[in-house]
């Protein structure tokens, strides 16, 4: 690999799985044993039972004290390992043993002791495919700038000198101990590594780069890459809250990588130190992958983009990865010859970058009442969604856009299980029209956005109960200024949302039903309701036709998109800005993010009148349903932007599809540029694109052994086609078949 020798990239792949064979195709596989020695800590399962051990001992304490001590006894007792083969250093802990000890006690406290009916309606939620949520606390970003100027003992001293500016109230007074004891919990733990680097033959930089950032801020590129491993490594796998974005790293890291070159740093050193970092998160191999981003603009107008923004394209193209993940703040100012450099690496299949349209989120956040300021300088984090620094959003609630068409037609009973929605619908002779079908959907889909929010609003008062978060919140002003956690209001923005999926679906199943019932009246709307209870059966020329009628979503058609556009709105009505829980002090908003719920929920969804079977995949995000995208490229662009993407400030993603031969040569280049940037002038939110073609997924499925790189854009990662199943694979080569 580009920069790393293969003796250090067997020890770096390897070291944070504790598995029985190698993470990848390697032909050595490094045990655990010889990475961590037992001289250095405890092992996993003792880390576990020392942690409940001591917390019943702390009862008596607050649960920011307690948690913060249980991470204090993590760092103290885990295993660590500083190697020459590598540049960072390694812990032994990467099961996030406080999620499984501690939060996870006190989380079922919660749930089965003080609000059991909630989870239950939850879980009732999330059995029959309506809605999938779950307690979210995963989507963080720290004030990255404050990491950095201020060094782990820095933000501990900020939080202290708040602490003593004004009287506490018990609350407050635990809320700033735990970070006071976290931090230092930190500090020491970095010396620990210090200590043991400075023991390690061929580490003595490594050891001399943690003692100056165990108590400062770091001061070279080098300090700066192990301050961002370190912050990741322990909030995302000790403290048990996922950093869902490295920062705008461009923007953060040129002070670090100028003063490096004014200071004789050679700028091959400073690639290899980034080449290591970005290792070390191919060999976490998070599923999700690690976000990090690139440009936008400073405070003067002009463009982040700079010549470390080329450089970190440049070495991230040479090693051949897609973890991390790379997004792109697109706008007019964003240099057109670095736009095309991240469109080639695209179509050589480094599809692991996804673009996010500036001046789309900027407009989406000032609607949700935000400054300019606020706006301009937002992180983008986790797949492509976006927030105000020193905000903290949370989102895990999937909603299934497809359910409120099944209650309409079964009298506001489920489609697959027969169980009663909770809100009656009509006989289905009693639509004589479509508008009145169309209205009985609506109010079955408020029902469901009513029921979510009741839900989540109910568990989302004791986020900070069950996990605080001393780590994340010592970065937050207002956290300080108000003595309060990240999670219970003390975030400059405290969100929740709804991520409305298969919009697609909808819109073509709608479509249908007007088309071939109300207009062409070729069938009986109880005709084709039993059709779809049998899953076709008998009626399989109706189902293809329904498949090959090209009046779908995702094609610039004027019904479906319509319909798409009028749902949205709809069901934007009724969820921006409702309240959300009373300890969270924030609002809720709407997106159109589905992760992996196109296959989960799709699993549990009747077959539709778009002609898709009962089980089959859903559509992704805001793109069109798998196999039916049949005008192309720019006829989904048009379809997807008719939608307003500032409503919607989670996300609204378009998955595009692009053609081998369609991108070749500078044509080709040229034509993906074209594409982007029609997409961002009209208002699209994010785009991310696959470049494959049918025969090679075909083969590829046929063959894996020639297809060992391979990478698939999923929904708002990356994944290695090896590694996807055939249900997916299948998907994806619909896809491609569609493409033209």
């Amino acid at each position: 690999m580009e920069y790393i020798k293969q003796q250090d990239y067997d020890y770096i792949i390897n070291k944070f799985h504790d598995t029985k064979k190698p993470f990848d195709s390697l032909k050595r596989f490094i045990r655990q044993d010889e990475i961590f020695s037992s001289e250095t800590g405890m092992d996993g399962e003792a880390l576990k039972v020392g942690i409940l051990t001591q917390d019943e001992a702390l009862e008596g304490l607050s649960r920011p004290v307690r948690k913060a001590k249980a991470f204090e006894y993590v760092l103290k007792n885990t295993r660590i390992s500083c190697d020459s083969r590598d540049r960072f250093p390694a812990i032994n802990s990467m099961d996030r043993p406080l999620n499984s000890t501690v939060v996870q006690k006190w989380k079922d406290e919660v749930f089965k002791e003080i609000i059991p009916e909630v989870e239950e309606r939850r879980a009732q939620l999330e059995r029959d495919g309506i809605v999938t949520i779950w307690p979210d606390y995963d989507h963080s970003v720290p004030v990255w700038d404050r990491v950095f100027t201020l060094g782990f003992e820095g933000l501990r001293s900020e939080s202290e000198k708040a602490r003593k500016e004004r009287a506490l109230t018990e609350n407050q007074e635990a809320f700033f101990e735990g970070i006071n004891v976290t931090y230092k919990a930190i500090c020491d733990f970095i010396g620990r590594l210090a200590e043991l680097a400075e023991q390690t033959e061929g580490s003595q930089r490594m050891a001399k780069a943690l003692r100056n950032i165990q108590h400062n801020p770091p001061s070279t590129f080098y300090e700066a890459l192990l301050t961002d491993y370190i912050y990741f490594i322990l909030s995302e796998h000790i403290e048990g809250l996922q950093v869902r974005s490295l920062g705008n790293f461009d923007r953060i890291f040129l002070p670090f990588y100028i003063n490096d070159l004014e200071n004789g740093v050679s700028q091959e050193e400073i690639r290899t130190d980034l080449a290591y970092l970005f290792l070390q998160f191919t060999a976490i191999g998070n599923y999700w992958n690690q976000p990090v981003y690139l440009g936008g603009d400073k405070a003067d107008g002009s463009t982040v983009i700079n010549e470390l923004s080329y450089l970190f394209l440049d070495v991230y193209d040479k090693m051949g990865i897609y973890n991390p993940k790379i997004q792109i703040k697109l706008n007019e100012r964003t240099p057109k010859d670095f736009l095309m450099k991240a469109l080639d690496m695209i179509r050589r299949g480094h599809n692991s970058i996804v673009f996010v349209c500036d001046e789309t989120i900027r407009k989406a956040l000032m609607r949700a009442g935000f400054t300019s300021e606020q706006a301009r300088t937002c992180s983008v984090t986790g797949c492509y969604e976006y927030g105000i620094l020193g905000g903290m959003g949370c989102g895990m609630n999937y909603l299934n856009l497809m359910k409120p068409l099944e209650y309409a037609l079964h009298k506001g009973n489920d489609g697959v299980t027969g169980a009663f929605s909770g809100l009656e619908s009509p006989e289905l002779q009693s639509y004589e029209s479509f508008d009145s079908l169309y209205s009985e959907y609506k109010r079955q889909l408020k029902q469901i956005i009513d029921v979510t929010v009741e839900t989540v609003n109910g568990f989302e008062d004791y986020l900070a109960y069950f996990n605080p978060q001393s780590m994340l919140s010592a970065t937050f002003p207002t956290c300080l200024e108000k003595g309060r956690d990240a999670l219970c209001g003390g975030s400059a923005a405290n969100t929740s949302t709804v991520c409305f999926g298969f919009m697609a679906d909808v819109a073509d199943s709608l479509t249908m039903i007007q088309k071939y019932v109300y207009d062409k009246k070729l069938l009986t709307l109880s005709e084709l309701t039993a059709m779809l209870d049998s899953n076709f059966e008998g009626n399989e020329v109706w189902q293809a036709r329904l498949r090959a009628d090209r009046d779908k979503y995702g094609n610039n058609k004027d019904l479906p998109d319509k319909i798409a556009v009028d749902i949205a709105d709809f069901a934007n009505s009724c969820i921006a800005g409702r309240p959300n829980a009373k300890e969270r002090c924030g609002e809720w908003c709407s997106a159109f993010h589905v992760a992996r719920m196109s296959y989960s929920q799709g699993a549990l969804t009747a077959a539709s009148a778009n002609g898709r079977s009962l089980g089959e995949e859903l559509s992704k995000n805001l793109s069109a349903a798998m196999g039916q995208n049949r005008e192309g490229a720019t006829a989904a662009i048009l379809s997807t932007t008719k939608i307003d993407a500032t409503a919607f400030p989670g996300d609204a993603a378009l998955d595009l599809g692009l053609l081998p031969s369609a991108v070749k040569g500078e044509d080709g280049l040229d034509a993906m540029y074209g594409l982007v940037t029609t997409f961002m002038k009209r208002g699209g939110h994010a785009i991310h694109i696959n470049v494959f073609d049918a025969d090679t997924l075909r083969d590829a499925q046929a063959h894996p052994e020639k297809y060992s790189d391979l990478q698939i854009r999923v929904c708002g990662w990356n994944v290695l086609w090896n590694n996807i199943n055939k249900e997916e694979q299948d998907g994806f080569i619909r896809q491609a078949e569609s493409l033209v």
